[in-house]
């Protein structure tokens, strides 16, 4: 019988931990690092992050006007004891962003879905210039050119679509390509690619083309009841003098494109109409611009799929100054942009507008929801930013250094020896202790209760329904 505890108590244990903690534990024995890494404990500390999460974090992108090229990356979090503005300068975390650009502007977001973010490098059409980027764990990838290209195909546009596959456990990027007819006019139907994370390859499939264009000027997508939706319309429907509007979706899952509606009023205003996602929802901002009016309308889709259950929640003035929203939060607040690149809120209920006091370029901001994850941790293409084990004061660096001689002391004994002879570690972070430690005999463990020893290893924890975890 052995001594220590099975490998699948210590992954519940490890899946109430931050991200941080977990690469410094990582570090200290091939049984840990084992558990860490494996992609059905990633999947599980990702599930457990989004289930018990009490907060919400989101990341900002600017640039400044004289130096575009310099990408800066804020994270913000947003929780429900914060009396004061998400955007309060005691709660902002600077990225690291290691990237620079090939064309002379910069990289445009695609989305971010579980701790990945989608790069495009969009003014270079003849290389693909997409980038999956963890910034938490500091790797990214760099995807394989795909087969339409500009030295491959001629004159093209094209939209690309991120996020998450759950029934396969797998990050895709979808890529709609349009070759240009001799009008200029998009040729449909376009040109299909697939990436998928887990084969680290692209794939066509033409045969499943959609019949309809996309608007390629926004380059916005939205990542919602799993799959990616653009704004489209239907060349072969006319209303008016214009093509009907409409959203087009690709389920990740099932690899299939579909068309979801858009609410009636709009459709014959797809021009104006910008994706985007309310607090999980599919929605659509409609900006109404004329000689006296300059209004943003919020439209939500309150059940999935249905064209009826569109729903008008909010119309925003703009001509008070803002030039677009770009973000929400959850106090009712809209985030936005004014015509001289000030970051501003604006409160949807009393029509309060607060500055934040952050100026950029009009066009380089980017709001949008992040959480830390361990997804690329084990890349075999992925490139190391940073070393994992990362210090910001002498109490981490002293912690660190303590975490390597313990894995090199041990790297004398076998693994089971190891196990044995453990030592009790305390890891500091985010304002409690994470005991660690094993060495229990089999009478220690019988002894006791699955809440008491697991309160023991993690005594200041919330043991509330773990037994359910083993």
């Amino acid at each position: 019988m052995s001594n220590h505890l099975p490998e699948e108590v210590w992954a519940g244990i490890f899946t109430r931990l931050p991200v941080k903690t977990l690469l410094q534990i990582r570090s200290v024995c091939k049984l840990f690092s084992s558990i860490i890494s494996n992609p059905t404990f990633i999947s599980a500390h990702i599930k457990k992050t989004i289930n018990e999460s009490h907060s919400h974090t989101l990341f900002l992108r600017y640039l400044i006007e004289k130096e575009r090229q310099q990408e800066h990356y804020l994270l913000f979090t947003d929780s429900s004891d914060h009396k004061n503005s998400i955007f309060d300068e005691h709660n902002c975390r600077k990225l690291d962003f290691p990237f620079k650009t090939r064309s002379k502007c910069h990289f445009r977001i695609v989305d971010s879905c579980n701790g990945l973010i989608c790069l495009n490098d969009d003014n270079d059409f003849d290389t693909s210039g997409i980038i999956l980027w963890n910034p938490s764990i500091k790797r990214f990838l760099n995807l394989p050119n795909p087969r339409v290209t500009s030295r491959s195909y001629g004159s093209y546009m094209y939209v690309l679509g991120f996020g998450y596959d759950e029934k396969n456990d797998d990050y895709k990027v979808v890529r709609v390509a349009y070759k240009k007819g001799r009008s200029g006019r998009d040729l449909i139907p376009p040109e299909v690619e697939l990436y998928s994370l887990n084969s680290r390859s692209w794939r066509s499939f033409n045969a499943g083309a959609p019949p309809y264009g996309i608007f390629g000027y926004t380059w916005l997508q939205a990542f919602v009841n799993g799959a990616v939706h653009w704004v489209g319309y239907d060349p072969c429907v006319v209303k008016g003098n214009e093509s009907c509007g409409l959203i087009v979706a690709f389920d990740l899952s099932d690899e299939v494109f579909r068309e979801v509606m858009l609410p009636s009023c709009l459709e014959q205003h797809a021009w104006d109409v910008y994706i985007t996602v309310f607090w999980g929802k599919l929605a659509v901002l409609h900006y109404d611009y004329g000689a006296h009016k300059n209004f943003c309308s919020v439209w939500v889709m309150e059940e999935y799929g249905l064209a009826d259950s569109w729903k008008k929640l909010y119309t925003v003035d703009l001509r008070g100054g803002l030039r677009n929203l770009i973000g929400f939060l959850r106090n009712d607040e809209v985030i936005g942009v004014t015509i001289r690149g000030k970051l501003l809120s604006y409160d949807l209920i009393t029509s309060r507008i607060n500055n934040l006091r952050l100026h950029g370029a009009v066009g380089g901001f980017h709001v949008g929801s992040y959480m830390e994850s361990l997804v690329l941790l084990e890349a075999e293409s992925a490139a190391l930013a940073r070393e994992s084990i990362t210090s910001g004061n002498e109490q981490e660096e002293e912690q660190a250094t303590d975490l390597h001689a313990v894995k090199n002391r041990n790297d004398e004994f076998d693994d089971q020896e190891k196990l044995e002879s453990f030592l009790s570690l305390r890891i500091s972070e985010q304002n409690y202790s994470a005991y660690l430690c094993c060495g229990f005999s089999e009478q220690e463990l019988s002894a006791k209760n699955s809440e008491e020893w697991v309160k023991e290893l993690v005594p200041e924890a919330n043991c509330d329904g773990w037994e359910n975890d083993w």
